[in-house]
């Protein structure tokens, strides 16, 4: 009688203790989704990866970091990392791509960021080539200091029927980081009823390129 008294205890003991278990899991569970915001960038489980909180570090945009922890960047909220675009060596390159398609302003768009963490990054004419001959771009490049960094602006991109373009260089001035920033835009409709470059693309870009703080 004894033993099944004790037998019946550890029994009981197992349950409790697994009973608490799965329900621990399933309201931590049932959090978890309640908090994820609905939005691209976090639906997304590629993209969500590279975000720092769930929590819009301005309206509309997340904080992305660096998987090299090099830099960080203002990401927005419905816009998606590319898996195929996505490589990076150790914690000293990485080639990164994001985009997303606006219906409200007929376009997509797509960012593509180039980081580098190496003594050749002061080459910057060396650089700025290796940026242009991306697009065949051959304008010049203006110089914009900000903080503890250095910008390589590029004009307007062609205001053609195929797209628009926006190419920088950013260089810190306290190391070796930078980043070459490719912006890319298109209609997503016909060309007559679409704009390729607005107040509120180059609003988008400025906000998004001037955002970019390496993590020195």
């Amino acid at each position: 009688m004894e033993k099944r008294i004790i037998m019946l205890f550890f029994i009981l003991l197992f349950l409790f203790a697994g009973g608490c278990g799965m329900s621990k899991e399933s309201n931590n569970g049932k959090a978890n989704q309640e908090s994820m915001p609905e939005t691209e960038a976090f639906q997304d489980e590629f993209t969500r990866d590279f975000i720092k909180s769930t929590k819009e570090t301005e309206e509309g945009y997340y904080t992305l970091e660096s998987k090299t922890k090099g830099y960080t960047i203002l990401f927005p909220k419905n816009a998606t990392v590319s898996v195929g675009d996505y490589l990076a060596e150790q914690d000293k390159l990485e080639s990164l791509s994001f985009g997303e398609e606006l219906l409200s302003e007929k376009i997509s768009y797509f960012i593509k960021l180039n980081y580098e963490d190496n003594e050749i990054t002061d080459e910057i004419d060396t650089k700025l080539k290796l940026l242009s001959s991306g697009t065949d771009y051959e304008g010049e490049y203006k110089r914009i200091e900000k903080g503890d960094k250095v910008i390589y602006l590029s004009d307007d991109g062609p205001k053609n029927k195929e797209y628009y373009y926006l190419l920088a260089y950013v260089k810190s001035t306290a190391s070796n980081k930078a980043i070459r920033f490719s912006y890319v835009s298109n209609c997503i409709v016909e060309e007559k009823s679409c704009e390729r470059i607005t107040k509120k693309t180059e609003e988008r870009i400025n906000k998004i390129l001037y955002s970019i703080e390496f993590v020195e």
